[in-house]
């Protein structure tokens, strides 16, 4: 049932990758996978292929072996009795050639990696979606001039183009972060202590006729490539480093987003109305105020976002891992990587819609920089007075026109024109000061550094297309 308390939640996407019918196919798959490595390794009879086929996580009682979990501390091992009553069902011996040589641990581990890696793959579809839309904002609003704040102030006049740029180079290096984090996805498989004892007894009983090492070595890669992961030199059960590499890129991701999301929610504030949501029927209102038109979904998108630190900090907590399998740290992630990795599906998915129906009102933009009669290009006019002044008389000047300026209500132009007249300044220089109030002239290198970022964006394209086709 959709989350009361969740709205982006009902994103299908999200339910779909992280739910319980979700892990417990995942977790399915991945012993699966460890049964036909065993038999590729000639450690299980072929005839086992056939019955590894037929075990699906549909057929299995979902509910019974979520209450069984209680018992042992983790649905692993429930699991395991389910499977093998299923694998005896269609053929007698079945049972003995699953989960060979492994511990809970081990399959739950590479369940969450293949989560994990389906996870990453929806988030980076979405981010490309947001990428798209931001390209096409940055290239349409290459010359839409804007205020530019700093530290919630107006400050300089820039590109409403630029600031789409800005969004896009951060989601383009988001991408990339989830991208290599899903290819550095582990397998985990080292059995009760990370020795593999159980496997290596098991292969030298089975495989005389090889040596014990080399049918392991072979499991171990086998397994992992079943699976679609890579296989690590060593196993992982304390060293928590896939599982907090993957969460920091989900992270970053529901950073950057936030950022744009809040961005967003301010540029719509009635008070500044330059960028706003379009609303469908029932969207953006409020329980008391019939007037309001709410950012609905960046406000949602920031709420996600603000959530992702503590996530991740209870992710790190369970770097700090004891023995050669610890007790309780590798249990508190999953919880809070499902909840990390439904936070950035719904997030991602919702950002790509919010980029595509976002209005932005270009009149409300020249408007808001006539707002302060000019004291928006100070630092402009400061620049080409002090190519002439020097740059602490310049300085000096246009403080005290813009001081003027402010407290008698006059136009910065005209104050400055005037201080400049009175101080026998040239024709030409007056000239250049009047003309740097001009809104269009203003944008500085802007142009130059979106065509940067709009190239980055159109190469990984390519390369992402190249990609495709080649796979």
């Amino acid at each position: 049932m959709p989350d009361l308390l969740d709205p982006l939640g009902q994103e299908p996407a999200a339910q779909r990758l992280t739910d319980d019918a979700a892990w417990l196919a995942a977790l399915v798959d991945v012993e699966r996978a460890l049964t036909r490595a065993v038999i590729g390794a000639g450690v299980a009879p072929a005839w086992m292929t056939e019955v590894t086929d037929a075990l699906n996580a549909s057929d299995l009682d979902a509910d019974a072996i979520a209450s069984e979990a209680r018992g042992g501390g983790n649905p692993v091992i429930p699991l395991v009795k389910h499977l093998g009553r299923a694998a005896e069902g269609l053929r007698a011996g079945a049972s003995d050639h699953i989960h060979v040589g492994a511990t809970s641990q081990d399959i739950l581990d590479t369940a969450a990696m293949v989560i994990a890696a389906r996870v990453g793959a929806s988030v980076s579809a979405s981010l490309s979606e947001l990428a798209d839309r931001l390209a096409t904002l940055a290239d349409a609003h290459r010359r839409t001039p804007i205020v530019g704040r700093t530290l919630g102030q107006q400050a300089s006049p820039t590109s409403f183009g630029l600031i789409a740029a800005s969004w896009l180079s951060a989601v383009l290096v988001a991408r990339d972060r989830v991208d290599a984090a899903r290819a550095s996805l582990p397998a985990q498989f080292g059995g009760a202590v990370g020795n593999l004892a159980v496997l290596t007894e098991v292969a030298r009983a089975r495989r005389t006729d090889a040596p014990a090492e080399a049918v392991v070595e072979a499991v171990r890669a086998e397994f992992a490539r079943q699976l679609g992961l890579r296989a690590p030199d060593i196993d992982w059960h304390t060293d928590r480093m896939p599982v907090v590499t993957f969460a920091g890129a989900l992270a970053e991701v529901l950073g950057v987003i936030g950022s744009f999301a809040l961005d967003i929610t301010v540029l719509a504030r009635t008070e500044i109305g330059e960028v706003t949501e379009r609303l469908g029927a029932g969207e953006g209102g409020s329980s008391a105020m019939p007037h309001k038109r709410n950012p609905v979904t960046a406000v949602l998108i920031v709420a996600a976002a603000r959530r992702a630190p503590g996530m991740l900090a209870t992710l790190h907590g369970s770097m700090l891992a004891e023995d050669q399998r610890p007790s309780g740290a590798w249990h508190a992630e999953w919880q809070t990587l499902r909840d990390l990795e439904h936070a950035a599906l719904t997030a991602t998915a919702a950002a790509a819609s919010l980029a595509d129906r976002l209005e932005v009102d270009t009149e409300q933009m020249r408007a808001n920089l006539e707002l302060t009669d000019g004291l928006v290009f100070s630092e402009r006019v400061s620049t080409i007075l002090a190519e002439s002044l020097g740059k602490r008389a310049a300085f000096d000047l246009v403080e005290t026109a813009s001081r003027e300026a402010f407290e008698t209500h006059r136009p910065l132009r005209v104050v400055l024109s005037g201080s400049l007249s009175s101080s026998g300044a040239d024709e030409q220089l007056r000239q250049r000061v009047w003309n740097a109030f001009e809104p269009d002239s203003a944008l500085g290198h802007a142009d130059s550094l979106i065509t940067h970022v709009l190239d980055r964006y159109r190469e990984e394209q390519r390369d992402n297309t190249d990609g495709e086709k080649q796979t």
